[in-house]
């Protein structure tokens, strides 16, 4: 089959790799119909680290991507939820498949692992994929839920919710969107769903702003002047609840000084390091922190009312659509954040 390859940092080639065999009685081969670059994409094509996996060196080649739908084209004797021909979107990493965990489908099982982020499990990018423990990592597409919300499915609109959720938004509060990637501007949709009557949202980038703004947010750019435009807009109160979604250290550090005493502060992004947070404004001013990796399958019972009427558009964030072979062209574009690009479909 043809698939994007890592071959080591900004190296990621459309190149032949072998099929995928269905090795494991609870699992499926799914054929690939459109996949998309998460943020989190490019600390391997940065080569960053993720967890304990440095991509700078010594690492075999393997399929990126975890986001992806398609159909079903085999499937295990042990699946159940699931048969050949049903087209599917699959959660961005799955676990073990036994634990009680995964058999409960509540929590996180402990063997978690990401699609494309090594050779342990190959990625999306790519005609063919298999996985495993297909009853609690796929789902058959509802008929109105559109390609591109399908594929927000797989992990953006998750992660949103999860972040969202956590920084349990009360009606009439105040709150910060910061990092104005698709997750973040997901959030700034939920978060106005969530009962918020303020939303800020802040970015570097005029086209997010942009799209925040369309959403009804009142929009800023970082910087030194951050702080004192939060107090304007916010009457000195500064903002009850902030959601980060970038990862970027100087986002990360902005949280504390914008939210109130006894606010509280939800973290997705991926951080690097030499990221933290100022302890003594946390201790001091009685802050609430939470972080976390979000357990999509167990989003999707929220998530899909909300699409299904049309309370939750999830719409216009998908910029470029290319087919597969360009996807190196896709990635560089991705990363240098040129001609608009926000969020970029590959076509198979």
């Amino acid at each position: 089959m043809k698939a994007l390859v890592f071959n080591g940092p900004r190296d990621i080639r459309y190149e032949d790799f072998d099929d995928p065999e269905l090795t494991i009685d609870n699992g499926v081969i799914v054929k690939v119909q459109m996949c998309s670059i998460c943020g989190s994409d490019l600390h391997i094509y940065h080569g960053d680290a993720i967890g304990k996996v440095d991509y700078t060196t010594g690492l075999d080649p393997f399929c990126v991507g975890h986001e992806f739908i398609g159909e079903v084209v085999e499937a295990g004797p042990m699946v159940h939820n699931s048969t050949v021909g049903d087209r599917v979107f699959v959660a961005g990493g799955t676990g073990c498949g036994n634990c009680r965990a995964c058999r409960s489908g509540i929590g996180r099982c402990p063997a978690t692992v990401a699609f494309g982020c090594s050779a342990r499990l190959q990625g999306g990018q790519a005609e063919f994929v298999q996985v495993p423990n297909a009853d609690r990592t796929i789902r058959t597409i509802p008929e109105y839920v559109t390609d591109e919300q399908a594929l927000l499915l797989t992990d953006a609109l998750a992660t949103a919710k999860f972040g969202i959720d956590r920084c349990e938004i009360r009606p009439g509060d105040t709150v910060a969107v910061v990092g104005l990637g698709p997750i973040g501007l997901l959030g700034v949709e939920l978060a106005s769903l969530s009962g918020a009557a303020q939303v800020i949202a802040i970015d570097p980038v005029a086209e997010r702003r942009d799209h925040a703004a369309g959403l009804g947010a009142s929009v800023l750019s970082p910087g030194d002047d951050l702080d004192p435009a939060i107090r304007q807009l916010t009457g000195g109160r500064l903002v009850d609840r902030c959601f980060e979604a970038s990862g970027a250290a100087a986002a990360i550090a902005s949280v504390p000084r914008i939210l109130r005493s006894g606010g509280t502060a939800s973290f997705i992004g991926l951080p690097q390091g030499g990221t933290g947070l100022d302890m003594a404004q946390l201790i001091y001013r009685s802050l609430t922190v939470r972080a976390g990796v979000a357990p999509v399958p167990e989003l999707w019972p929220s998530l899909l009312p909300l699409l299904e009427s049309g309370r939750l558009r999830a719409e216009g964030l998908f910029t470029h659509r290319m087919p597969l072979s360009e996807g190196a062209e896709g990635y560089r574009l991705f990363d240098a954040r040129q001609d608009g690009v926000n969020k970029i479909l590959f076509e198979l």
